[in-house]
């Protein structure tokens, strides 16, 4: 039997930013069944990149050799019944290797946490949120790309100013700029659900970093300002 306990990341929040444009692409467009196996194929192609890029950084990674298989091999039953009726979908896979290729460059420098590496990522869960627009639709959206990826950049800037980065004024800094600037630009858009959630990540970014919080409220934290900002993306 089977005993092995399987390898998952312990980035939670980054799993819950992979998700938010696959359901904003369901929700601007409308629900059909390839949405259940483009769902289940990405769940998979996540718990597969945490061992894949592994492999890259780590010595003694026959483990993280095996996991990637196992996610691998489930995430492709998941992709045939998806590729039989939607196979034009693979296309989206065109700006994701580069993006792949990326994520396996800071993979050999064992520098995962740097801010390029954190944004290819980014946009890769945003072509994923494309890719569930145009299986409903036929067409592409980018605002799908557009908003999920900004935020989440401006959420990146934040979380290294309270973590990694804490010691480095310029991330704060960062942070609180990208915030404002983004935040008034919806504004002058008219778009007040995203711009109340920019709002929001900017108090955040203001008050959390004087609180004397430990990684995991932070992370807690930042679960409530994701539901905002989904929310303000369906208002």
């Amino acid at each position: 039997m089977f005993k092995e306990k399987p390898i998952i990341s312990n980035q939670h929040g980054a799993l819950v930013m992979a998700f938010v444009p696959f359901l904003y692409g369901i929700f601007e467009s409308h629900w059909v069944t390839a949405h259940l196996w483009l769902g289940l194929n990405w769940l998979f192609i996540y718990l597969f990149s945490y061992p894949f890029l592994a492999i890259f950084s780590k010595k003694n990674n026959e483990k993280y050799k095996r996991w990637a298989l196992i996610y691998a091999l489930i995430s492709a039953l998941f992709a045939f019944p998806l590729l039989l009726t939607q196979f034009s979908v693979l296309q989206f896979l065109l700006p994701i290797l580069p993006l792949v290729a990326v994520q396996i460059h800071y993979a050999k420098q064992k520098d995962e946490r740097n801010l390029m590496n954190d944004i290819a990522g980014i946009l890769t869960f945003g072509v994923i949120g494309m890719a569930s627009f145009y299986l409903a639709t036929q067409q592409y959206n980018f605002a799908i790309l557009l908003h999920p990826t900004l935020f989440f950049i401006a959420t990146t800037f934040y979380v290294k100013s309270v973590a990694r980065e804490r010691k480095n004024p310029r991330y704060r800094q960062l942070s609180l700029a990208v915030h404002i600037v983004l935040g008034l630009s919806y504004v002058a858009m008219s778009d007040y659900g995203i711009a109340f959630a920019y709002l929001v990540g900017l108090l955040r970014a203001v008050i959390v970093p004087k609180q004397n919080l430990n990684i995991k409220q932070v992370g807690m934290l930042e679960f409530a300002v994701v539901a905002i900002f989904v929310l303000g993306l369906c208002v």
